[in-house]
């Protein structure tokens, strides 16, 4: 450009003797103030230059000349495009670049040359028909192309070209601005995709200002909502939450300014009053250091889930037939009775009650009757027991009542008799009057045990021992209803042996698949043979090696002759099925097991995918956290996890939801009665549902008769296992029945 204002100002042709005429001044006063912008200043310089000398005004010409240079390049510096000043003819008069690598050739091969020599015929032509246009219409053209840079890499360009309103050597001068507009169209069709996705988007996303307006949202807000979008739009985020106001609430702001996000479920209010309940996430978004904190938050329909929900809970918690709670509800009360009276330093009891003679009602009456009996006496004993206790129905006759807060022991008496004597009134069941008794056993806590489980099975002694001596009364536990003190050392004293002696050794019941019937897995079960006092049922050595220290090496015994077991079998030439074998919950909470398991499958080479764990949910309750991490570790170790004695009182869906389980175990006490009790039905049927709303798969225990099979296979369930099946059996058993690879017939 300085070299434009030179030659303009050589056609003044200053000199002493012939001052420029007053036309030519003025052009030359016009591009000074045009292109600086420093027109007072410069005028008022070069009007005085009228009377001084060709030496002075040479001497004037070149400061500002410099000052020109050194304006233009500072602008050049500073501006991020290219810029190209042509003439008319399309030749290159300079060329101003911040970054000279981001030119096509070098600056000095660009001056005194036209866009032919320098570009390809095709870009040649693109910018000669630009060129054309601007001096055609004297106006600002533009175009886009593309082009690759220095290192090859495709670009996009935007070129803008304007004319001056000078000439050089008689032809008109033009401006042409080239920016690299590659980035720009990337983030502007990235903005304009995320846009879009977010006007289809199905989830509803609000942005807010530091003031919880809304000051933007989505289309999908008026479905979630139920409201116009009028009706959000500049409103106070709280408009949303109505009627619990969750999204006013000082506190929940604190709350996510502090953590920097939230989620959550919230229920709003909807035109016509109903309600709508929904999943919200909140990030609050910090765009400059010290700027204004905005929010996003994104909202999720969940009102169809919140009522299934609902309703399955109801149904996995609540006895269909009584209304009362049922043994997973049941569970739950008991342990959060022994948190309260951990920490108030209180007393309670635990009550079991089954009714004496119901049976003999049931098969004379039939169900009908005998339902209706049960529903009698549920709502009998809910008049005579405060509202703060917990009544609950275990399944057939039996129920419990968890009692809280006792002041003093004789109020558990009082409460025992008063159940007693309102059982023994006549009970009117339509044309007939029904007598029945109950026989009720008692536990402490914490006097008879500081766990649900403990508890549980102390009651139930209890009541039986109140049943064996007739009925019609209640027994409280005592030692001496388990086993006297002889029977106790002597049992203790051979398991202590037994191990040392090889006393013990498993047998293996198969897992026959219903789809296909297929063998698909067996369990390991403990067997003790003890000498000159023949079989010991694991019902009563396992309770007493929990007691007495000795289910650690008794489980770890059991673990790994499993794994020699597999390796037998692999040996032999038989596929090893997947074996399931119990996990105590003193196993469960020691934070080695997963070190002992992995050091067996590597020593025996034995696949973790060959390994099934079960386990009761009251293994998991206490110090659940360090349960928590065993059971994630023994799960990436490729080991499977499956719930056992699924429904019997030690199960819930906090913990269905919290753990890595991969497979459900009905208990057999379902199974057993579930073609004569509708309540057992009602259980199967709604843990077969409840484990496939969580992905897991159903196995169900005690399988003994093809009818229950049939109802097995109708329901759902996945896996069965029971005399009908197979009884437990040797390895040589297994291992020919894989060989044979027969399907299980009756599947």
């Amino acid at each position: 450009m300085h070299r434009l204002l030179k030659r303009q100002l050589k056609k003044l042709r200053l000199d002493a003797d012939r001052p420029p005429d007053d036309k030519a001044w003025r052009q030359f006063l016009k591009m000074v103030d045009g292109a600086y912008r420093q027109a007072d200043q410069d005028r008022y310089t070069l009007e005085r230059s009228l009377s001084i000398s060709s030496e002075e005004m040479q001497s004037l010409y070149q400061r500002l000349k410099t000052s020109t240079e050194a304006r233009m390049h500072a602008v050049a510096e500073a501006f991020p495009d290219l810029l190209f000043f042509q003439d008319e003819d399309g030749r290159f008069l300079d060329v101003l670049a911040a970054h000279p690598e981001m030119l096509y050739v070098p600056r000095e091969q660009i001056i005194g040359h036209t866009m032919e020599d320098i570009f390809s015929a095709e870009y040649s032509r693109q910018f000669r028909r630009l060129l054309q246009k601007t001096l055609e219409t004297g106006k600002l053209q533009q175009l886009e192309y593309h082009m690759p840079d220095a290192n090859g890499e495709d670009r996009l360009y935007e070129a803008r070209v304007v004319p001056m309103g000078v000439q050089e050597d008689g032809k008109r001068a033009l401006l042409t601005v080239v920016r690299d507009i590659t980035v720009a169209r990337r983030e502007e069709t990235w903005a304009g995709l995320v846009s879009k996705a977010v006007s289809a988007a199905r989830e509803g996303i609000i942005i807010l200002d530091q003031d919880k307006r809304v000051i933007s949202a989505n289309p999908a807000i008026e479905n979630i909502c139920r409201r116009a979008l009028e009706e959000v739009l500049n409103k106070p985020v709280s408009v949303l939450s109505e009627p619990d106001a969750v999204l006013a609430d000082a506190a929940f702001w604190r709350e996510v300014d502090e953590k920097g996000s939230w989620h959550g479920e919230i229920q709003t209010g909807c035109s016509g009053g109903t309600q709508a309940y929904l999943w919200l996430s909140i990030d609050r978004v910090q765009l400059e250091a010290q700027g204004a904190p905005h929010y996003v938050m994104l909202l999720n329909d969940i009102s169809e889930l919140h009522a299934s929900r609902k309703k399955l809970e109801k149904l996995a918690t609540q006895d269909p037939l009584t209304g009362l709670p049922n043994r997973v509800l049941f569970q739950d009360r008991l342990e959060q009775a022994l948190v309260r009276s951990a920490r108030n330093k209180t007393t309670g009891a635990l009550l079991f009650l089954d009714l004496d003679r119901f049976k003999i009602i049931n098969d004379s009456l039939g169900h009908q009757v005998g339902d209706l009996l049960l529903q009698a006496v549920a709502e009998r004993l809910s008049h005579h027991i405060r509202e703060m206790d917990t009544l609950a129905r275990m399944g057939g006759d039996e129920f419990t009542l968890i009692l809280e807060d006792l002041r003093h022991p004789g109020d558990i008496v009082k409460v025992l008799e008063k159940l007693l004597q309102a059982l023994r009134k006549v009970f009117k069941i339509g044309a007939h009057e029904l007598r029945t008794t109950a026989s009720i056993g008692v536990s402490i806590f914490p006097r008879d045990g500081q766990d649900a489980d403990e508890l549980i099975k102390h009651a139930d002694t209890a009541m039986y021992s109140a049943k064996d001596s007739g009925g019609d009364q209640y027994r409280l536990f005592t030692e001496k209803l388990t086993l006297s003190a002889y029977s106790y050392f002597d049992t203790e004293q051979g398991l202590h042996n037994a191990l040392e002696r090889r006393e013990f050794y498993l047998l293996y019941q198969p897992q026959y698949e219903l789809a296909t019937g297929s063998l698909i897995g067996v369990e390991a079960l403990l067997r003790w043979h003890r000498p000159g006092k023949g079989m010991i049922g694991p019902d009563e050595f396992i309770p007493m090696a929990e007691m007495i220290g000795l289910i650690e090496p008794l489980g770890a015994w059991v673990r790994e002759a499993v794994c020699q077991q597999i390796v037998a079998w692999r040996d032999a030439g038989t596929v090893p099925p997947r074996v399931a074998v119990n996990i105590s919950s003193r196993e469960l909470v020691n934070p080695g097991l997963n070190a002992q398991v992995a050091n067996l499958l590597a020593r025996y080479r034995v696949p973790a995918e060959l390994l099934e764990f079960e386990i009761t949910e009251s293994a998991i309750i206490k110090r659940g956290d360090v349960a928590c991490r065993n059971l994630l570790r023994l799960t990436e170790m490729g080991i499977e996890l499956a719930i056992d004695d699924f429904g019997t009182g030690h199960s819930s869906l906090v913990n269905l939801k919290r753990f890595p389980l991969t497979s459900i175990k009905i208990d057999r006490s379902f199974i057993r009665d579930v073609l004569l009790d509708p309540n057992d039905e009602a259980i199967v049927r709604a843990t077969i549902v409840l484990a496939k709303s969580f992905g897991m798969q159903t196995i169900a225990e005690g399988v003994e008769n093809v009818q229950q099979l049939d109802f097995l296979r109708r329901a759902g369930c996945e896996v069965v296992q029971g005399f009908l099946c197979g009884k437990p059996m040797s390895p040589k058993g297994i291992s020919d029945l894989m060989q044979a690879g027969t399907p299980f017939g009756t599947c």
